[in-house]
C-alpha cells in the first residue's frame, strides 16, 4: 500500500538486524523507508516487531543505491528524492578485541560497502557504527581511504561513545562515524544512568521454565519505573498482552549450578569465565558470539543461572512489547548484534536536531550569478532570522558541501538556487560574507 512521505523525514537503515538502530531512529522521528539485511532469520524478527515494514533480504554487496530508490518511490508515490539518513552498524567481529583482529577478515570489507552506498544514495547525513577496534592501527588501510571518500561529499565527526551514559545498563562502547552535508555534529549530551536493579529486579516474581518462552505476568506485578521509562520512548504500537516473552529457562547442572553459587557478585565464575553481574553495577558488554556459539552471558547476581532472553533485552535497553527468536540461541544473537535502543535514540535525536536547524533556503536576486538575498529560518528552534547580505557563489562551497547527486546537477542552473546554511554551526562566516551593491 502506497504512503505519504510528506513531512517526513526518509531514512535507510543497513544491516538491520532485528532493528535496535531503527527502533531508536524511527522514535527520534525518523520514517524507516527499507531495512536491508542478508539474514532472514533476524529479518523475520524485524518484522515481528515492525509489521508495515519494507524489508530486503539480499547480500549488501549486491544491493545498488538504484534499488534502493526504486523501492522508496514505490512506497511514497510522492517522494522527492530527498534522504535524510542512512544509518547500520557493518559486522564487527573483525574489527573487534574479543576477535583475532584479521585484517583479512572478508567481513571487514562490508564497510566499504556501507561507504558505496551512502555515496550512491547521497542522504543528508549517515552514521555508522562499529567497535573501538576498527580504529587500530593495523586496519589504517580500509579505514582511512574509506574516510576520505566520505569527506570529499560531507563533513565527518567520530563520536566514542559509551551506552552507559545514556541510559543503557550496560557498558558497551562503540564508535559513531557521523557525516553531514551541513558540518560536523557534536555528540549527544550524557543522560541519567540505569543500573542492572533498575533494568532486571521486578522480573524476580516471573519464572523461568525450560522451553516455556511466554509467561502469563502475575495479576500482582507491576512494571519498574525503567521498564516503563522505554515503553513510554518506545511506545508499542501493536495490542497489548499480559504475557511476556524471552523467559525460556537455560538447564544447567548441578554441578555448573553450585559454581554459579559460589561465584560473589562482579566476578567472573572460574570455569565458564562468565561475569556475575552486581545488582549496583552495569552489565557488561553482551555480545552475540560466532557461528552456532552463543557469546558468554552473564550470570544472574542473586539466582545461580545465565540471563534470561528478557533480561538480555531489558540491559540492551529494549521495551518489554519487543519480541525475539523463540530459540535462545539466535534471540541472544539478535540482542547483542544490536545497537541498544536508547544509545540509538541519542544519537537519532542529535542527527535530528541538527538536521532540522539546516533549512533549505530560496534565493532570488536578478543578478543571482554574482550576488544573492536570503532569509534563514531555523524551524527547530524556533528561529527566524534575516540576513541582507550579498554571498558570491564562491563562498557558499565553505559552508555546506554538495547536496544535490549527480543525476540532479542541471537543476542547480536555475537562477531559483537552494542553499543550505548551518546556522547554529557556520553563522561565524556570515561575517566574512562579502556584498554586492548591484541589487
Amino acid at each position: 500500500m502506497n504512503s505519504t512521505a510528506t513531512n517526513k523525514k526518509i531514512a535507510v537503515s543497513l544491516f538491520s538486524g532485528v532493528g535496535g538502530f531503527d527502533l531508536g531512529f524511527n522514535a527520534a522521528g525518523f520514517e524507516i523507508a527499507i531495512a536491508i539485511d542478508n539474514n532472514p532469520i533476524a529479518l523475520a524478527t524485524y518484522q515481528l516487531n515492525f509489521p508495515h515494514a519494507t524489508v530486503l533480504c539480499k547480500d549488501i554487496r549486491e544491493v545498488t543505491g538504484e534499488e534502493i530508490r526504486a523501492c522508496i518511490q514505490a512506497k511514497y508515490v510522492d517522494w522527492d528524492g530527498e534522504i535524510h539518513a542512512v544509518f547500520g552498524g557493518p559486522p564487527c567481529q573483525g574489527f573487534s578485541v574479543a576477535g583475532l583482529q584479521n585484517v583479512e577478515d572478508e567481513r571487514n570489507s562490508l564497510v566499504g560497502e556501507f561507504v558505496r552506498l551512502v555515496l550512491e544514495l547521497n542522504p543528508l547525513a549517515a552514521i555508522m557504527e562499529n567497535v573501538p577496534g576498527i580504529e587500530n592501527q593495523k586496519f589504517g588501510c580500509i579505514t582511512a581511504n574509506l574516510q576520505a571518500m566520505l569527506e570529499e561529499h560531507y563533513f565527518l565527526s567520530k563520536w566514542n561513545l559509551n551506552a552507559s551514559d545514556y541510559g543503557v545498563p550496560q557498558a558497551r562502547k562503540r564508535v559513531f562515524f557521523v557525516a553531514s552535508k551541513f558540518g560536523e555534529i557534536i555528540p549527544p549530551e550524557h543522560q541519567p544512568q540505569h543500573i542492572v536493579r533498575d533494568a532486571i529486579a521486578d522480573l524476580l516474581p516471573i519464572p523461568l521454565l525450560p522451553k516455556q518462552n511466554t509467561q502469563v505476568l502475575p495479576l500482582n506485578w507491576s512494571k519498574g519505573e525503567y521498564a516503563q521509562h522505554l515503553e513510554k520512548i518506545f511506545p508499542n504500537q501493536g495490542a497489548i498482552s499480559n504475557s511476556l516473552t524471552g523467559f525460556a529457562a537455560t538447564t544447567h547442572a548441578p554441578e555448573v549450578i553450585q559454581q554459579f553459587l559460589n561465584t560473589p557478585p562482579g566476578t567472573r565464575e572460574a570455569k565458564s569465565k562468565s561475569k556475575k553481574l552486581e545488582w549496583d553495577g552495569f552489565c557488561v558488554t553482551l555480545r552475540a558470539g560466532s557461528g552456532n556459539r552463543t557469546a558468554l552471558r552473564p550470570l544472574h547476581p542473586e539466582q545461580p543461572r545465565v540471563i534470561s532472553v528478557r533480561e538480555a533485552a531489558r540491559l540492551h535497553s529494549y521495551p518489554d512489547w519487543f519480541n525475539f527468536s523463540e530459540a535462545i540461541l539466535h534471540a541472544q544473537k539478535e540482542i547483542g548484534n544490536s545497537v541498544p535502543p536508547l544509545l540509538a535514540y541519542a544519537v537519532g535525536m542529535q542527527v535530528r536536531e541538527h538536521l532540522e536547524c539546516n533549512i533549505i533556503y530560496q534565493i532570488r536576486c536578478p543578478n543571482w550569478q554574482n550576488c544573492l538575498f536570503f532569509s534563514i529560518s531555523c524551524s527547530f528552534k524556533n528561529i527566524f532570522v534575516f540576513v541582507n547580505e550579498m554571498l558570491s557563489l564562491r563562498g557558499l562551497s565553505k559552508i555546506s558541501k554538495e547536496r544535490s547527486p549527480p543525476r540532479l546537477a542541471k537543476r542547480k542552473q536555475r537562477a531559483d538556487v537552494r542553499i543550505n546554511i548551518n546556522f547554529i554551526k557556520e553563522r561565524k562566516l556570515l561575517k566574512n560574507i562579502q556584498g554586492c551593491s548591484d541589487c
